[in-house]
């Protein structure tokens, strides 16, 4: 059946995380990495699924470089690279929370009526074993309204400032000019919901606090979300043995 949920809209949000972090994300302790981390990940570790060398980046292809002489004007040097990189040394201090996006993209819907839809959750194999090799079995079901809804009130109280939405997936080697236009400013929050297509399966929401800076790690404490969270495997969720119930209103952060 044609899916009718909105091309916006999140059902839900799976956190993918360590054992040992699972009981203080329940408690509503947001541990949240700067973005730098997942740069230095991959770099330190090469690490390239939970990391990331070019989180935060503008990144251009194929560049014909000229070097000048401020004074003189006289070229130094002259050639062609096949990737530049560059990024904001403020804007990857940033704390970031990702997560999955449970949407219209992974949910093949079954049945529908006024007030529901009836939906199973499906990816390819391969994304299945990738999203389990670099994240282990083990996630979290988050109600995606509530949660924001409380995440919203903890950040209004603190006067922090933050952005939350859906990363966007391009293909790195081609200089796309919507993606290209949002490096015209580094320090942009617009330039950290941005990643090459290689991560594409992770189908990452993720929250930004813009306001916010870090060097090792910040927590964001929204206060108890037991009753919006449910433990679960990522095996098991997309095995295609469960079904999901989806109350329309419910549907859309």
């Amino acid at each position: 059946m044609k899916s009718q949920i909105p091309n916006d809209a999140t059902a839900f949000l799976l956190k993918f995380v360590k054992p040992e972090y699972e009981n203080d994300f329940i408690q509503g302790k947001l541990r949240m990495n700067p973005l730098s981390y997942f740069i230095e990940r991959e770099k330190e570790t090469g690490d390239r699924g939970v990391g990331d060398a070019l989180e935060a980046s503008a990144v251009y292809a194929d560049v014909e470089m000229t070097l000048m002489d401020p004074e003189t004007d006289e070229v130094l040097v002259k050639g062609k690279a096949e990737r530049i990189n560059i990024h904001s040394n403020d804007r990857i201090k940033s704390p970031v929370l990702c997560m999955y996006s449970v949407d219209k993209d992974v949910l093949q819907v079954s049945s529908e009526d006024e007030s529901s839809i009836e939906v199973f959750p499906q990816i390819e194999k391969n994304e299945l074993e990738k999203l389990i090799s670099d994240f282990g079995d083990n996630m979290l079901i988050i109600n995606a309204k509530l949660f924001m809804d409380r995440v919203k009130e903890k950040c209004e109280e603190l006067q922090i400032d933050f952005k939350a939405g859906k990363v966007k997936y391009y293909d790195f080697s081609k200089n796309y000019s919507d993606r290209v236009s949002k490096y015209l400013d580094l320090d942009s929050s617009d330039i950290c919901f941005i990643k090459d297509d290689y991560f594409k399966a992770q189908n990452e929401y993720r929250l930004l606090l813009e306001n916010v800076s870090t060097e090792s790690y910040h927590i964001l404490d929204i206060g108890d979300i037991s009753d919006l969270v449910t433990k679960f495997k990522i095996s098991d969720f997309f095995s295609g043995r469960y079904k999901l119930i989806l109350k329309k209103e419910m549907i859309s952060i």
